[in-house]
């Protein structure tokens, strides 16, 4: 379903044979996330190294991973350790985005954030949204 938005909206057409998209639902254990209940990495992370494996050795040209999950992120350590490949995850798209608001002390202009004083700053559920916003809140 979501075939046709990656195309028309990010030119990513999934049909691309430089591209293989797999889904990890057969993995021993890993059908704990369509119950909503939580994953056993340790007993998960095999599966998930045995999938990727059986992957690279029908695609040996892929020179790196992305796992598109949010549950994911638990076994990029163990992809990049048994492949040698990069994997790119939730995490570490999101330091990519923190990098690139931080100062970096190996050159430039240093110093130039205020430290943050350990306090964090009061905050309720959805007050950063507009009332027809807050109205559309599953959790309220």
């Amino acid at each position: 379903p979501q075939k046709e938005i990656l195309l028309s909206h990010c030119g990513f057409d999934v049909d691309d044979d430089r591209f293989v998209i797999a889904g990890c639902e057969k993995v021993p254990g890993f059908d704990a996330v369509a119950r909503g209940e939580k994953v056993d990495v340790e007993k998960v992370t095999p599966g998930i190294v045995k999938m990727v494996r059986g992957i690279l050795e029908n695609q040996p040209s892929l020179r790196a991973i992305l796992l598109e999950c949010t549950e994911l992120p638990p076994y990029a350590d163990a992809l990049r350790a048994e492949f040698g490949l990069p994997v790119w995850d939730a995490i570490t798209c999101a330091d990519f985005f923190i990098s690139a608001r931080k100062d970096n002390p190996r050159f430039g202009l240093n110093s130039w954030q205020f430290d943050w004083d350990g306090v964090q700053d009061e905050y309720k559920f959805g007050q950063n949204l507009s009332a027809g916003e807050r109205s559309k809140l599953l959790n309220k």
